[in-house]
């Protein structure tokens, strides 16, 4: 993958603080579609660790990226970090 095109996205969250994911900005057209990267990925591991509680506990959690747009995302030097929030009630 072209280290370029992607950014990183980091958990905001209680419980999954810390859970870290490379997307390829190439693919996505929404901040709906990085959240729903971020989460695919997250379940992704969590089912292959057997993390059989923590993946339930995905699904209940509302995930936003709140603090930046869609073009301040796509216009951002490869280095900087975004967060991924569940632990808020501000919404995209």
């Amino acid at each position: 993958m072209n280290t370029h095109h992607t950014r990183t996205f980091i958990a905001s969250s209680e419980l999954f603080s810390g859970f870290k994911v490379n997307i390829d900005i190439r693919y996505v057209n929404t901040l709906d579609d990085i959240v729903k990267i971020f989460l695919d990925e997250m379940k992704l591991v969590l089912k292959q660790n057997n993390f059989e509680v923590l993946l339930e506990k995905v699904v209940d959690k509302e995930f936003h990226i709140h603090s930046h747009t869609l073009e301040d995302i796509l216009t951002s030097n490869p280095d900087n970090v975004f967060y991924v929030c569940n632990h808020c009630n501000i919404h995209q």
